[in-house]
């Protein structure tokens, strides 16, 4: 049996941060590790756990999601923060683009498709909605320049990634593992003044590169029923 999907929620919300706790902990194969409601708490709670996927609100009293983001980006390469917000802003998207999160979600969507997300998270997916993407190619767009052309290697990597193809699926396909695919290196990072692997993703439609033929979160889909109610912050 596959091991537990770990999990650490951040949220500053108490009531919306239980109800995710009690959603996560009902579902199949995911654990939920510890509840903690700021940046400094979250950092602690990280080194102590070592989760699989963060589940971080964009505000918080110290700091932001995508701060957390950063921090895991430079201690644990292999754990998933995925951010939410209620409205987000062109600037917190390209925020958590930037971060090196591997997605953003609103809170208004259902528990359930939280679940679904954070499963996605944990097996490396890259979660954005097409809008959101949209929203971050437009930034910017005529003043971005290649730095130095990729190899025919890293644009089929970054096609693969940009088509929606399973993180699984997309290492089968070029012969590699899943820990090298969902670590694009700091050669296509550099090249593409990104840092992480979605920033690159969209930087590479930005500049014409690959497509976005299925992005990623199109896959999820709306919630299914049971779901509960959907918590928004006020």
């Amino acid at each position: 049996m596959a091991d537990n999907i770990r999990v650490v929620i951040v949220d500053d919300e108490r009531l919306f941060a239980e109800l995710m706790r009690v959603a996560l902990r009902a579902a199949d194969g995911i654990e939920v590790l510890a509840v903690v409601h700021d940046v400094k708490s979250a950092i602690a709670a990280l080194n102590e756990h070592r989760p699989d996927v963060v589940i971080a609100d964009y505000h918080l009293p110290d700091g932001t999601g995508a701060d957390i983001a950063r921090a895991v980006r430079s201690s644990l390469p292999d754990t998933s923060v995925l951010v939410l917000t209620a409205d987000p802003s062109a600037v917190t998207l390209n925020d958590v683009a930037r971060s090196g999160a591997v997605g953003h979600m609103t809170k208004g969507r259902g528990l359930t498709e939280v679940v679904d997300s954070v499963r996605a998270a944990a097996s490396g997916e890259i979660l954005f909605a097409p809008s959101e993407l949209q929203r971050l190619l437009l930034e910017s767009a005529a003043s971005r320049k290649i730095i130095e052309p990729l190899t025919a290697r890293e644009l089929e990597v970054l096609r693969l990634l940009a088509s929606g193809t399973s993180t699984t699926a997309a290492a089968e396909s070029l012969g590699i593992s899943t820990a090298t695919l969902r670590a694009p290196g700091p050669a296509v990072l550099r090249k593409l003044g990104a840092h992480s692997r979605l920033e690159a993703v969209a930087e590479a439609a930005r500049l014409g590169l690959v497509t976005l033929e299925s992005w990623t979160r199109d896959r999820i889909g709306p919630p299914r029923g049971g779901s509960g109610p959907s918590p928004e912050r006020s």
